[in-house]
């Protein structure tokens, strides 16, 4: 059965100064990891609270790498969500698939894209508001190191703890 392991929620960045803000994240993009035999990112429309509800299509899957499924997970974001086109670009020299909706990341390329293409988002990818929920069997808790890389993004990382299996004490 496949299960969610970790979530994304994306949002324009807001500073405190923004009226109403209390810190949270207005969210326009919803990212899941789904796993089972096979891990697989899901990018949604993440505004669930508007007025007028986004209409829920198909959501675009990228299998991610198995070295850099958070990094995977942001590519995705920036190249369907955001649309950077300096990300798009430098994406397009090494990806040639005209259907970028569903992507095996691990078949094409193992070990991950090429260093440039990872480059071009931590570059280009900004003003983005970005909060990480990591389960702790989650294969991309092991790539949350990576989000260093990423200063153009405000990122929160939330890792659960287990009250059933007895994590935190009374």
């Amino acid at each position: 059965m496949r299960e969610t392991t970790a979530e994304i929620w994306i949002g324009p960045a807001q500073g405190s100064e923004w009226m109403g803000t209390q810190g949270g994240l207005n969210a326009t993009h919803l990212l899941l990891l789904r796993e089972n035999s096979r891990p697989a990112w899901m990018l949604m429309p993440g505004n669930l609270y508007d007025s007028k509800p986004p209409e829920i299509g198909r959501p675009k899957v990228w299998v991610p790498s198995y070295p850099h499924p958070l990094e995977d997970a942001l590519l995705l974001f920036a190249v369907m969500g955001a649309k950077v086109p300096e990300v798009r670009a430098v994406l397009g020299e090494f990806d040639k698939s005209r259907n970028r909706s569903r992507l095996d990341i691990d078949a094409s390329f193992p070990k991950g894209f090429p260093r440039e293409v990872y480059a071009a988002n931590q570059k280009h990818l900004k003003g983005w508001h970005v909060v990480v929920s990591v389960g702790d069997a989650s294969h991309a808790k092991k790539d949350l190191a990576a989000l260093k890389k990423y200063k153009g993004l405000d990122i929160e990382v939330r890792e659960t703890t287990s009250f059933q299996r007895g994590q935190l004490s009374e």
